[in-house]
């Protein structure tokens, strides 16, 4: 899966995923470790289904229903790639 052409620049990769700084850096980072959610998966879903919220990237990809450990990362691809400028709310399960 190609990430849309509309996503914002981002930092080079460094190498290794877990060394990344940058969010959208490396499409392969694992987002949510428990049931292996990639970065590509996350940032997709939230461009191209204008996605706003950690409840709504939980419906689309899965991502953040499993230990909930992800949902501050969750958020901050939601505030670099969410088309408003509202801020990301974390939902309840």
């Amino acid at each position: 899966m190609d990430l849309p052409s509309t996503l914002p620049e981002t930092t080079a990769c460094t190498g290794t995923c877990a060394t990344c700084p940058a969010v959208g850096s490396c499409p392969t980072r694992l987002v949510c470790r428990c049931l292996q959610v990639t970065e590509e998966t996350v940032i997709s879903a939230i461009v191209s289904l204008g996605l706003r919220t950690v409840n709504q990237v939980r419906q689309a990809t899965a991502a953040g229903t499993g230990c909930n450990c992800c949902h501050r990362e969750i958020a901050a691809y939601l505030s670099v790639y969410a088309s408003s400028s509202s801020p990301a709310i974390c939902s309840a399960k």
